[in-house]
C-alpha cells in the first residue's frame, strides 16, 4: 500500500479523534448532542481499526471489543441503566488499550518518519487520553464522588465531558486543579496518567529516531 494511502488513513484517525474531543463539551448536555457524539465515537472506532491494518492481532482484538461497544452505546439510548454504563467504560478502555498498543508497535517498526507516522503518534497520544477518560468514568460510576470540581457544590457529580478535559490536562501534566481526584484510587490513576504522558513523549521520540536510523542502515 502506498505511503500516501497510509498517510491519509492516519490523518482520518487523527481528525476523527480531534473532532470527537472538540464536540464533547458542546454536545454532551442534550439528547441530540449525545447522538452526534456517539456517531463521532463510532467514526473514531472505525478509523482506528483501519489504521491497525498492519497489526492483525491488535486489529482483531479491537474489532472484537468494538462490536459490544457499539451495541452497548445503542442500548444506552433506549435503556438508561447504571449497569450499562459500568459495562460500557471497560469496553472502551479495552478498545483504546488494544488500539494504543497496536499503534505503539507500528511506530517502533523500521522505516522513514513519514507524515503518516507523525499523525499516528499524535493519535496515539489522544487515544491514551481516551483510555483514562473511560477509566475515570468507570471509577466515578463505581465509587461516586471520587472526583470533585472546584466551585461546584460538594454533592454535585463531575459531568462526563469534564473527565475528558481532566484526562487531557493530566496527560499533558498541566493540571489546573479545577477537577481533582479525592479518593486514593482516583489519585493513583491520575498519577499514572501523568507519568504515562511524560514517558510517552520520551519513548515515542526515541522509537521514531531508532526506526529511522534502522531504515537508513538497511539502505546502505
Amino acid at each position: 500500500m502506498s505511503a500516501t494511502t497510509n498517510d491519509r488513513r492516519a490523518l482520518y484517525l487523527l481528525s476523527s479523534l480531534v473532532l470527537m474531543i472538540l464536540l464533547s463539551p458542546f454536545l454532551g448536555t442534550h439528547r441530540l448532542g449525545e447522538v452526534i457524539l456517539v456517531i463521532s465515537l463510532f467514526v473514531a472506532l472505525i478509523t482506528a481499526i483501519l489504521e491497525l491494518r498492519g497489526e492483525r492481532t491488535f486489529r482483531w482484538l479491537a474489532i472484537a471489543v468494538a462490536v459490544p461497544v457499539v451495541l452497548t452505546e445503542f442500548a444506552g439510548f433506549f435503556y438508561s441503566s447504571h449497569a450499562l454504563m459500568i459495562l460500557d467504560y471497560p469496553l472502551l478502555m479495552a478498545f483504546f488499550g488494544f488500539a494504543s498498543v497496536g499503534l505503539f508497535t507500528y511506530l517502533g517498526k523500521p522505516g522513514a518518519i513519514t507524515t503518516g507516522r507523525i499523525y499516528a503518534s499524535v493519535s496515539l497520544y489522544l487515544m491514551l487520553a481516551m483510555f483514562w477518560f473511560a477509566l475515570y468514568n468507570l471509577t466515578e460510576s463505581i465509587y461516586p464522588e471520587s472526583f470533585a470540581q472546584a466551585g461546584a457544590l460538594s454533592s454535585a457529580r463531575v459531568p462526563r465531558p469534564a473527565f475528558l478535559y481532566f484526562s487531557l490536562i493530566t496527560l499533558t501534566t498541566v493540571g489546573y486543579g479545577d477537577v481533582v481526584p479525592v479518593t486514593p484510587a482516583a489519585r493513583v490513576f491520575a498519577a499514572f496518567e501523568g507519568v504515562a504522558g511524560v514517558m510517552y513523549v520520551a519513548i515515542t521520540v526515541a522509537r521514531l529516531v531508532a526506526a529511522y536510523q534502522s531504515a537508513e542502515r538497511n539502505q546502505q
